[in-house]
């Protein structure tokens, strides 16, 4: 899929950013699997995912989009998910290492941000299930293989040659 045409001025915060631009970039972000709100208001939310999203596709992380930025949102490819854990992680698990991995790529997605402690209570059985509903995968609560990879898939266009 190719990118519609950049429109400056760049996306930047602060202060929060208003324009055209702003809630198609943030609609292409959605539609990629990040969880990010579609308001049309370039604030800190939008920055700190626009900067994930550099980060995990080698992109200079300022958290502006501009015109590379903004290709890259409709035309880059999904980054590949790191290796599952050989169990599904549940409810319980303490200390953590993969719990931990897990926990840090949700926040980095935009979903609230969970305490990253590698413990598995309350906090991360509700934010998995929200991220199962939002991936329409069966919201169990538990981090098997398909919540795990979700946490890092993003939907992009089969044709996406960044």
């Amino acid at each position: 899929m190719t990118a519609p045409s950049f429109q400056p001025p760049p996306l930047s915060f602060p202060p929060p950013t208003q324009t055209a631009t702003v809630r198609p970039w943030q609609q292409q972000m959605r539609d990629r699997g990040w969880h990010i709100t579609v308001d049309g208001i370039y604030g800190p939310e939008s920055k700190r995912l626009c900067a994930n999203f550099q980060m995990e596709h080698g992109l200079e992380e300022d958290g502006i989009v501009g015109p590379i930025t903004w290709k890259a949102a409709w035309e880059a490819r999904s980054t590949e998910p790191p290796q599952a854990p050989g169990r599904t992680l549940e409810k319980g698990d303490m200390n953590n290492k993969d719990v931990r991995k897990w926990q840090r790529q949700v926040n980095n997605r935009g979903w609230p941000q969970l305490e990253v402690d590698g413990d598995f209570g309350p906090q991360t059985e509700t934010i998995c299930k929200e991220l199962q509903k939002f991936k329409s995968l069966p919201q169990t609560g538990k981090i098997d293989r398909r919540t795990w990879d979700e946490a890092w898939l993003e939907k992009a266009p089969v044709a996406a040659a960044m």
